[in-house]
């Protein structure tokens, strides 16, 4: 036989022998922390919920600034405990603050809603979020919309 056919042989017989071993061996349930139920205090969750926080903030910082429209730029992320901030720039050229907070008035439901689509995930793990929009060339804040479970409507299952 061929030093080919010899390895192949050595091979497959090692592979059969790994898998006879790993046959008697029982293997160890999946069991991830999160699901073991009754330990998982509700400080033990905070605690979770505030990690989950600054990693996004740590990760999102790095992509800003980002385009979101022809007027607007998502220019930073920041926390405070358990709530994402992010805050947009909008520039809206010579409208003043007021004619600017006006519109935002207008436009708060849809940014809600959208908030409540979008971040559905965050929200259903109790984290918040507000939105702060300032105008670019004052840097003066003419919308803020907050978002988290009491403000959005529960999502309901499909069926």
């Amino acid at each position: 036989m061929t030093k080919i056919t010899h390895i192949t042989l050595a091979l497959a017989a090692l592979g059969f022998a790994a898998q006879a071993q790993a046959q008697t061996q029982p293997i160890k349930p999946f069991n991830p922390q999160i699901q073991t139920g009754g330990d998982l205090t509700i400080d033990k969750l905070r605690q979770q919920n505030l990690t989950v926080v600054k990693k996004a903030v740590e990760g999102i910082r790095l992509t800003l600034p980002q385009k979101v429209d022809q007027f607007t730029q998502f220019v930073a992320i920041d926390s405070n405990g358990t709530r994402l901030i992010y805050t947009f720039a909008v520039d809206a050229g010579p409208k003043t603050d007021e004619a600017l907070r006006a519109k935002g008035k207008k436009m708060a439901p849809r940014v809600l809603n959208g908030m409540c689509t979008s971040a559905d995930r965050f929200i259903q793990a109790d984290i918040a979020l507000t939105y702060r929009y300032v105008n670019k060339a004052t840097q003066t804040e003419i919308l803020r919309v907050d978002a988290d479970k009491k403000l959005c409507p529960e999502k309901k299952p499909n069926k």
